[in-house]
């Protein structure tokens, strides 16, 4: 079958998409949104309503209310409560805790956004490690991988399940009458593909992950002690006194301006003439007094320049200095940072860290090393791990903060009356499209809405919630896929699935089909991959005369298996406090990638 003028056109935005959505030379919602312009602009798709068909789409609004409800089972506390059942029941047998994290990680994964689940079980995994003994690099690169393998238990685990579910319902009148997906359709093979690849874990995969001891790592935050030892924090804290000769006598910590002048960050006040409380936050409206010690954090010479400047005698911590600090309301966490985040590219002084977060950073780790000297001037990149100090109520809201994801264990804190409620409203969403066919955008909204009214989840949690580039790459892929379709290019990859599978039979189509969705899904997305291979799908299924619902649901797989490389969401939170190289993500992924294709086509051969 040739390919029209049309066809041609369709097929370069497809490649010219790709290739922006790897280089990322425009955001990607920019190229999302510039596909249904290219498409209608040169005649591809000339009725305008077919262009702009992604704008109305259900499954963008229900993906958007599902975002909001994985946000509200986190930050009501679901998680934690799992976390702390975790860090009951685990032993320290390696593969007991792996099972035990894999387990957990899967299931709520099923119903949360797979890189949410990572971010919140990540610090129970390092805490796991710590108190077993375990290197932490043997816990979370499985707890990652769980993570992809339970977004394939549901149909609304992952993007490419609903998509899937959503081509299904719109256009397979055109195939066959009465089809469609329910939320657990997908169960039966992702239950067999998430135990499959614990098995291999446990078995195998554990055995071909590195050891790296916690002496090793640069990102081991586990206690706030051992945080600022391996950040450096603890050899470099000086108690300089205060007396009415110093030139920042009588100055607020904002005059006295420490950071930006010296480089060096005040970690905690100490008041041995206060009535009451004597160890202070060093909050920027603090005036510094006379006799008033600062324990402040940084370089030697900048503390020795800061002390022959100012008047200031010069005095180096003590070894229990940093345990009193401790002890006295101030912690130390250690946070990293996830995709999508915006601080990445910024410094902390550009997003006035100080300012909005009330928090001190000390030490920032890049890939390139530690860096202690002013770090507030250090560029962010994802995956970077930085120090903060102060009091543990605003290092917790700052663990509510979808810029960043805290690696110090804090559940313990963390208030969990709400979650009960949490989980009854998001069976409120799930319920009512089994039994009353009410469409999943619909009853996701309301059950949306009912978590922000009762308390389950903050206006700023909503905002955040979304992950917008998803819901941009279907708004805009959308009509490629349809263009596709359209213009015979659907039907020509098919053909050649085909041709491949009358070599290989059934197996070979469903193979090809499963390869082909994984290999578009590592260079575009995997939102992106459902919406433009399901075309292809269903096209292959009537011509090999298979189950147009097992090609629809081995393609829809096929775009979950992101093990491969370190850049995917679950995988990049995990490699800087595992301390794993990219040949780790490729020596294991390529083995869990075969489990996972292995598992899935069988089954759909059987």
């Amino acid at each position: 079958m040739d390919l029209d003028i049309h066809g041609w056109i369709a097929l370069a935005t497809l490649v010219g998409a790709t290739t922006l959505f790897i280089t990322k030379w425009l955001p990607i919602p920019i190229t999302a949104l510039a596909i249904p312009v290219v498409l209608f602009a040169t005649n591809v798709l000339p009725d305008a309503k077919d262009a702009l068909k992604g704008f109305g789409n259900q499954a963008a609004l229900a993906i958007a209310a599902i975002f909001v409800l994985g946000a509200g089972l986190k930050e009501a506390g679901v998680a934690t409560l799992m976390a702390k059942g975790l860090q009951r029941l685990g032993g320290k047998s390696e593969a007991v805790l792996i099972v035990l994290l894999m387990i957990a990680c899967g299931m709520l994964s099923a119903f949360m956004s797979n890189a949410a689940v990572v971010a919140i079980l990540l610090p129970v995994g390092i805490s796991l490690a710590r108190r077993s003994g375990v290197p932490a690099s043997k816990l979370l690169m499985p707890l990652a991988f769980a993570a992809v393998l339970g977004g394939t238990v549901t149909l609304i685990g992952t993007a490419p399940n609903f998509l899937v579910g959503d081509y299904l319902a719109n256009e397979g009148a055109q195939f066959a009458q009465g089809l469609e997906l329910t939320i657990f359709d997908f169960a039966p093979v992702g239950l067999a593909i998430l135990g499959t690849g614990i098995l291999f874990m446990v078995l195998v995969g554990r055995r071909m992950l590195p050891e790296i001891r916690e002496e090793d790592r640069l990102a081991a935050a586990h206690l706030p002690a051992q945080s600022a030892e391996n950040f450096g924090v603890s050899d470099k804290l000086f108690a300089l006194p205060i007396t009415e000769a110093c030139g920042i006598h009588g100055q607020t910590i904002a005059e006295s301006d420490l950071r930006n002048r010296y480089g060096l960050g005040i970690v905690m006040v100490y008041r041995p003439k206060a009535v009451a409380q004597r160890w202070l936050d060093p909050v920027p409206e603090r005036r510094i007094r006379d006799g008033d010690v600062l324990y402040v954090q940084g370089d030697e010479v900048a503390a020795w320049n800061f002390c022959e400047e100012e008047s200031v005698q010069f005095g180096i911590a003590d070894e229990s200095a940093l345990n009193r600090i401790l002890r006295h309301g101030n912690t130390l966490a250690e946070v990293a940072v996830p995709p999508h985040s915006r601080a990445a590219g910024r410094t902390p002084r550009d997003m006035a860290f100080r300012r909005r977060f009330g928090l001190n950073v000390l030490a920032i780790s890049h890939r390139t090393g530690v860096h202690v000297d002013s770090p507030t001037d250090q560029r962010l990149e994802v995956g970077d791990a930085f120090l903060v100090s102060g009091p543990p109520e605003k290092v917790h809201k700052l663990s509510l903060h979808p810029d960043f994801t805290l690696l110090t264990d804090i559940s313990q804190e963390e208030d969990v009356t709400r979650a009960p409620l949490a989980i009854l409203l998001l069976f409120t969403a799930l319920i009512p499209p089994i039994v009353q066919k009410v469409p999943l955008a619909m009853s996701g909204i309301g059950a949306a809405l009912l978590m922000y009214a009762t308390g389950c989840i903050s206006k700023r949690a909503i905002r955040r919630a979304v992950d917008w580039n998803v819901i941009f790459l279907i708004v805009g892929t959308l009509p490629l896929g349809i263009a596709l379709d359209r213009h015979n290019v659907a039907a020509v990859a098919a053909g050649w699935i085909n041709d491949f599978g009358g070599l290989t039979g059934t197996v070979g189509v469903l193979g090809a089909l499963f390869v082909l969705a994984a290999g578009l899904a590592v260079l575009t997305s995997n939102a992106a991959a459902a919406v433009i291979m399901a075309p292809v799908a269903a096209r292959a299924a009537m011509a090999a005369g298979i189950d147009l619902k097992d090609a629809l649901l081995v393609m829809g797989f096929g775009c979950s298996c992101a093990f491969l490389l370190p850049f995917a969401q679950c995988n990049i939170l995990v490699m800087a406090p595992g301390g794993y190289k990219t040949s780790d993500f490729v020596k294991v992924g390529a083995w869990m990638s075969l489990v996972m294709a292995v598992t899935t086509i069988v089954l759909f051969s059987l």
